[in-house]
């Protein structure tokens, strides 16, 4: 299933470290291709929260051939790596009116490789994920910092690891407030404390038809 190295090969041609690799590869394409495959040949906006030096930006304008690629970063260097079917937009993500703005690109595909502050990685899921289509992709990268002894760093003073976060959402998908004819007109008790944002998690739960978990990320598909 995960065998295909196309979008990987790419990926390394272009220096991303989201290719796999040594240690300080992340190794994640050869599992995207799986979801992000059929979009090959179709017109649609793929949106990246973190730009950096620009090699993921240039594997999604080789392999989707037909999409416009908008990366966004706060650092105004990053604006060199615009050109071809590659824009780049300045702004703050910690500032929610910005991230609010971003909705109006129309993304089919988010993948979130910006500052992995749990803050700035919560307020994008739960502003962006919203707007996608239905079978629209949201990728959260690098939620290692999620744990120890990573996350007095990333914290940001709040405890909602979005890692948890996003296990939430998988719970409350799978069990919580479910019935079952073991137990007739018992809801299923949740398997974990409720997380801080717990309302926004129900509503992101309603939304989802798939969570997919991997090494340092996770994948949601929009229903």
């Amino acid at each position: 299933m995960l065998n295909s190295p196309l979008l990987d090969g790419i990926g390394r041609g272009k220096g991303t470290d989201k290719c796999a690799g040594d240690g300080s590869c992340h190794d994640y394409l050869r599992k995207y291709e799986f979801f992000l495959r059929p979009l090959r040949g179709e017109a649609f906006t793929l949106l990246e929260l973190g730009v950096f030096k620009g090699a993921s930006l240039r594997t999604w304008e080789e392999y989707f051939p037909e999409a416009r690629i908008v990366g966004v970063d706060i650092e105004p260097e990053t604006e060199r790596h615009a050109g071809g079917r590659v824009e780049v937009i300045l702004g703050d993500l910690s500032r929610t009116p910005f991230v609010e703005s971003l909705r109006a690109i129309g993304a089919r595909v988010i993948i979130d490789d910006a500052s992995h502050w749990w803050t700035d990685q919560l307020r994008s899921l739960f502003v962006l994920y919203p707007s996608l289509p239905r079978g629209g992709i949201y990728i959260v990268e690098d939620i290692h910092t999620s744990f120890q002894p990573l996350a007095p760093l990333f914290s940001a003073g709040i405890d909602a690891p979005p890692a948890r976060v996003l296990l939430k959402i998988a719970e409350y998908m799978t069990g919580n407030g479910k019935t079952t004819p073991l137990a007739p007109g018992k809801p299923l008790l949740p398997l974990s404390p409720e997380p801080l944002f717990h309302n926004e998690v129900r509503q992101m739960a309603g939304m989802t038809d798939l969570a997919v978990f991997m090494e340092s990320s996770c994948l949601l598909v929009r229903n």
